[in-house]
C-alpha cells in the first residue's frame, strides 16, 4: 500500500506548440451508396473546435446529381459546414475545404455529427475533419 501512496496528481495542461494550439485531423469514411447514407456521429473524449472540413471523392460520384456532407455539432448545423460532391465527380476528385463559422464547438464527450444525402445513390469519399484542442 505505501507505494501506490507516493503518486501524486499531476495537472494536465492543453497541449500546446508554445502559445498556438496544435491542430489535428480526423479521417472519416462516408457514403453515397444505397442503404450506406447515415446520419453519423463521432465522439470526441476532449472539447474542440472544428476549424475546417475537406473533402476527397474515393468512388466516382453518380452522374445523376450532387451528394452533400453537411457537419453539425449536438446545438445544430454548422453554416458554411456543407461538402458538395458533384455529380460525376471521378475518383481522388478534391473538393475545397470549408470552413464553418457557427456550431463550431464540440464539448468533451460530446459529438460531431455527418449527415450523407444524394437522392440517387452513388459514390464514397473521405472526410477529412480538422480542430484544435479546447482547453
Amino acid at each position: 500500500m505505501a507505494m501506490f501512496q507516493r503518486f501524486r496528481r499531476i495537472k494536465v495542461k492543453t497541449v500546446t506548440d508554445g502559445d498556438v494550439p496544435l491542430k489535428e485531423t480526423k479521417l472519416i469514411p462516408v457514403s453515397f451508396e444505397t442503404g450506406e447514407q447515415t446520419v453519423g456521429k463521432f465522439y470526441f473524449p476532449y472539447a474542440v473546435t472544428i476549424t475546417k472540413i475537406r473533402g476527397q471523392v474515393s468512388k466516382a460520384i453518380a452522374g445523376t446529381d450532387n451528394g452533400t456532407v453537411t457537419a453539425a455539432n449536438a446545438t445544430g448545423n454548422m453554416a458554411s459546414g456543407v461538402l458538395t460532391f458533384t455529380a460525376s465527380d471521378a475518383i481522388d476528385t478534391e473538393l475545397t475545404p470549408v470552413v464553418p463559422t457557427t456550431n463550431t464547438t464540440i464539448a468533451a464527450g460530446s459529438y460531431l455529427q455527418l449527415t450523407v444525402a444524394k437522392s440517387t445513390a452513388g459514390g464514397k469519399a473521405n472526410v477529412e475533419v480538422e480542430y484544435i484542442r479546447s482547453a
